[in-house]
């Protein structure tokens, strides 16, 4: 039993008039489509999830971690094309049950790619699982796009968005509870908040070694790892290790795994050299595991590579044992999540197919009887810049969001550790969410390329001055700019496929190929961070958003428009 939509016309007939006053003339067949968005936002923020998970299963260091990010994002770059040519033979409603299946297969690659503890499997089934969102991003963005008057398509579009930004909040929370779970005994505020503690944090961060490395060793245990918790990421990096060392291996058994999650670099690798084999058997493995791997992703000199090697080399075999088991119970950890995300892939591509959603076959490649290329999209000015605009956007988002933890710890900026920082995070996420529902509604009445210049321009300005300030004025202006990052992408992809007509498919396979900016641009902003430091790092995004207040006020203008295809 198929569930209609009513259409407020033919399916078959042209599309609606530019000048309607409707919002959408499917509004059902909007309704359903946008559930498709919240899937992938949801499935493509679970990478953040992913990415420490299985650098803690297989002890990775950083460049092979950003392999799920190369992956995911290199599968867009890879089978676009692919994804464009399977939409435009089956159409929009087969093209967006096919990308669902596909996802839903690559899901369920994640229990077999579990029991065989590796990694390079969990990598295949994430491609497959990104090669399924990719099929949905070339149909289900266009679709959304032609669902009603071309007046309003940003506006559309940027609502689907929006249930995809709640996705992306939501994913994270359900990542952390079912795959993240192993996490350390919290410290009880009391503590957390006692004078004497506020007094050590101070004391870690400002004061000179001698006089913290004696407050570290007069300190009793949990306020020790309370003041460890709140202390600023690098407040250790300055002190004598081996004095460091030797104040952690001399805590309790019940503070000392606690202790060793917020150590790291040198005062993590000396106090490891300093436990008895009886302290080793005592760690909890979920401590010992993340111990290693956070040392394992440091840039170690031959000297302290050959240290971290004696320590493993002299695990007791039973302990090297729980580890092994350790680890290979934490890969099995995503083996129910992704199943229970297979099988709702499927339900809902059984959904769509039932659902009689309208065809708008005069906007596919099937009404294009002269079989036009990828490059007679590209000789459309705003499609080639439209591309740019993409790859541009979509690097700074991804790289902003990349840094900010590591931004915001910083003693200038949030003098925070890292766990604090992590919590900001989601405030950046989130402001997408509510700059897409606002902006759904702004884009109703004000010009859609007028708005995404205003909002790159104060998206430029808050990157501007968050390089230029520091303490709070940095912390919330790089938060901020999550809020004007809202309605880019789908502003610039509905303005990227305007008027285009039969091309409409291959236009939309461009600017999907272009998410590869997400793999390409946070490596770059990497090499700038290392060598003039994160905040300075931040002209990358600066000048990404330039280009995209270009895009909105000439480079998105329809010079030469496609005619549509008759379809009767």
């Amino acid at each position: 039993m198929a569930f209609a939509a009513p259409p407020i016309q033919s399916a078959t007939s042209s599309s609606p008039a530019t000048g309607s006053t409707r919002y959408t003339d499917y509004p059902l067949a909007m309704a359903v489509t946008t559930t498709i968005f919240f899937m992938w936002g949801f499935l493509t923020v679970l990478n953040d999830i992913l990415i420490p998970h299985l650098k803690t299963v297989f002890e990775l260091n950083y460049a092979q971690a950003m392999l799920v990010q190369f992956t995911f994002f290199g599968a867009y770059f890879l089978m676009s094309l692919p994804a464009g040519r399977l939409v435009a033979a089956l159409g929009y409603k087969k093209g967006i049950v096919a990308g669902l299946a596909i996802a839903a297969v690559g899901a369920f690659g994640f229990w077999p790619a579990a029991l065989l503890h590796s990694y390079p499997a969990f990598l295949a089934a994430l491609f497959v699982l990104a090669t399924g969102i990719t099929v949905l991003q070339v149909a289900a963005n266009a679709y959304v796009a032609l669902l009603g008057p071309e007046r309003t398509s940003s506006s559309r579009l940027t609502l689907a968005q929006a249930m995809n930004s709640l996705g992306t909040t939501l994913g994270p929370w359900f990542g952390g509870l079912l795959i993240l779970a192993a996490v350390s005994a919290g410290v009880p505020d009391a503590v957390r908040k006692a004078p004497e503690t506020v007094q050590l944090v101070q004391t870690l961060n400002d004061a000179p070694p001698a006089q913290a490395v004696e407050a570290i060793r007069q300190a009793p245990p949990e306020r020790l790892v309370a003041a460890l918790n709140d202390a600023a990421a690098t407040a250790l990096d300055r002190l004598p290790a081996n004095d460091v060392a030797a104040a952690i291996a001399q805590l309790p058994t019940a503070q000392l795994p606690q202790a060793l999650d917020k150590l790291s670099g040198a005062p993590l690798l000396a106090t490891l050299s300093a436990l008895s084999p009886q302290q080793f058997a005592a760690l909890p493995s979920a401590n010992l595991a993340g111990a290693l791997d956070k040392l394992a992703s440091s840039h170690l000199d031959t000297d302290a590579a050959a240290q971290l090697a004696k320590v493993r080399a002299n695990l007791a075999p039973e302990t090297a044992q729980q580890l092994a088991s350790y680890r290979q119970k934490q890969a099995e950890l995503v083996q129910k999540p992704y199943l229970g995300l297979g099988c709702a892939l499927l339900v809902l591509a059984v959904g769509v197919w039932l659902f009689r959603l309208p065809p708008l076959t005069e906007s596919t490649e099937a009404a294009d009887a002269t079989h036009h290329t990828l490059m007679d999209a590209l000789r459309h000015s705003h499609v080639l810049f439209g591309v740019l605009a993409i790859f541009f956007y979509v690097g700074a988002e991804v790289s902003i969001g990349s840094f900010l933890v590591n931004y915001l710890s910083l003693p200038e900026i949030g003098h925070m550790s890292e766990q604090q920082a992590a919590h900001y995070v989601s405030l950046y996420w989130g402001g997408a969410m509510v700059g897409r529902l606002a902006g759904s509604a702004l884009l109703v009445y004000i010009n859609p390329r007028k708005l995404l210049a205003a909002f790159a321009a104060v998206a430029a300005l808050l990157v501007l001055t968050t390089m230029l300030t520091h303490g709070d004025v940095a912390m919330v202006s790089v938060i901020a700019i999550g809020l004007f990052n809202s309605i880019m992408f789908p502003t610039i992809f509905a303005l990227g496929i305007e008027r285009m007509g039969p091309l409409t498919g291959k236009a939309s396979s461009l600017l999907i190929m272009a998410i590869v900016g997400g793999a390409l641009l946070p490596l770059a902003q990497g090499v700038l961070a290392d060598h003039m430091g994160i905040q300075h790092a931040f002209i990358l995004p600066l000048l990404c958003y330039g280009y995209i207040v270009f895009y909105g006020l000439r480079g998105s203008l329809v010079r030469n428009a496609v005619t549509p295809a008759s379809t009767h």
